[in-house]
């Protein structure tokens, strides 16, 4: 559907009817119903902001009845992976989450939570192998009023955590979080 008085693009999509996959057992099902209608942000298309909608199918398998996996979004997002990209690369370039939500005409909140789990994402598939040397350095943010520590790995330019504050408490929370996760060597 297109509006040119709001400028505005909504694409609906639905279930073709061919064989769903259970995501949990991996299990070929049929379609069992559909979930409420749901809506994500996606790319702007000639200018204007473009949303996808769609009922998401559910299939029913040994584990139950579940919704099936989307390519084009995680379970709980509100915006396209293809959105979420062009998200992050504004950041990287802008440096300013203000910015980069004007520029994609959408709410701070929005940029934020893509931020935090683009961060999150990263963190989960960062694989750190053997650590022997770490570094620890403060550094000045919001024009130098407010400082973090940071723990890294210098060899490789790694961050390893990151916290509030540039005194014996940050430097402590930071290396007693990263010896929870994995023992340094």
């Amino acid at each position: 559907m297109f509006d040119e008085q709001t400028q505005r693009i909504d694409v609906y999509l639905s279930h073709s009817g061919e064989m769903l996959v259970c995501p949990e057992t991996g299990e070929a099902g049929t379609l069992y119903d559909h979930r409420r209608l749901r809506n994500w942000r996606h790319l702007d298309l000639l200018q204007f902001q473009c949303f996808v909608h769609c009922r998401v199918p559910r299939t029913k398998s040994s584990a139950g009845v579940k919704t099936i996996s989307i390519p084009w979004a995680d379970a709980s997002s509100r915006t396209t992976y293809a959105f979420e990209h062009l998200a992050i690369d504004l950041l990287n370039a802008t440096k300013n989450q203000t910015k980069t939500a004007e520029l994609l005409r959408c709410g701070f909140d929005v940029v934020n939570r893509i931020m935090h789990l683009s961060v999150k994402r990263g963190l989960n598939r960062r694989k750190l192998g053997e650590i022997h040397h770490v570094s620890l350095d403060e550094k000045s943010y919001q024009r130098g009023h407010k400082y973090m520590t940071v723990l890294g790995d210098g060899v490789h330019g790694i961050v390893l955590d990151v916290s509030e504050g540039l005194d014996l408490k940050s430097a402590q929370m930071v290396l007693e979080r990263t010896l929870r996760k994995k023992p340094l060597r």
